[in-house]
């Protein structure tokens, strides 16, 4: 476990939020599947997931104009100067999407995208830093950048986030803030259907893979691909009733 009271490193994933058709709903399936309890937030029509009153990430409606879209989750990345962080994607040949928005005393955000259509959030913590445990079940421990354009991914967020890149295999990179690795950029693995648009990957800790793999499919959701054995610990691409895909991993 990775407990923390301080802004996390530029770059470090520090929140994940669910836009969905049916927030409600949504809240009730991972309540379910991760023992989570989510607080509604009220005039914002968002709710705040914890566990063990650690905050997890959050889950809300779809933003006016966008229904059209696939139920999703953001990935946001910590930012100590979120104008600067915006410039550098420019200049890098990503795109943003929305203004920079404070969240009352909490913090600043921001949506973008990279050059594959990538979307991401930006976060520069005042009060609020983000999820501030990573390692226990239910709890974010990785997030990554995934499309059919390997190789530009990891060029734009090594140059926008300072990252040094760590080669895994041919088609995947560990992105390091300082020592850590903190997130990751690969191509897709062949079980991702064609045509799948470029997205950010977030993955939540289980102490069964197997065993959430199947209550994600009683709850009605579904197996992307089939589980996997990794150096990290055995893991799963899933689906929510939705069609959002997160990724599950029993740590090794």
């Amino acid at each position: 476990m990775v407990d923390r009271s301080v802004p996390w490193p530029t770059g470090t994933p520090n929140w994940v939020d669910l836009a969905a058709d049916d927030a409600v709903v949504a809240t009730r399936f991972y309540a379910g599947l991760f023992g989570w309890s989510c607080e509604h937030q009220g005039a914002r029509d968002y709710w705040v997931c914890k566990l063990d009153g650690e905050d997890i990430g959050g889950i809300g409606p779809k933003q006016p104009g966008t229904a059209h879209l696939a139920s999703r989750w953001t990935t946001y990345l910590a930012t100590d100067h979120l104008e600067r962080t915006l410039e550098a994607i420019a200049a890098e040949h990503g795109e943003e999407l929305t203004e920079p928005r404070e969240i009352g005393e909490h913090g600043r955000m921001a949506i973008a995208a990279d050059p594959n259509g990538a979307i991401f959030g930006l976060w520069q913590a005042a009060e609020h830093i983000g999820s501030a445990r990573r390692a226990d079940p239910g709890m974010l421990v990785w997030s990554e950048a995934l499309s059919d354009d390997y190789e530009t991914a990891k060029a734009f967020y090594t140059a926008v986030f300072g990252y040094r890149a760590e080669q895994i295999d041919t088609q995947y990179a560990a992105l390091y803030a300082g020592d850590r690795p903190v997130a990751g950029t690969g191509a897709f693995h062949p079980y991702f259907a064609p045509g799948t648009p470029p997205h950010w990957l977030p993955y939540f800790a289980t102490s069964s893979t197997d065993g959430t793999v199947e209550q994600v499919e009683r709850g009605g959701g579904k197996l992307v691909g089939d589980p996997l054995d990794t150096d990290f610990g055995r893991m799963a691409v899933l689906a929510d009733p939705e069609g959002a895909r997160f990724a599950v991993i029993q740590l090794g």
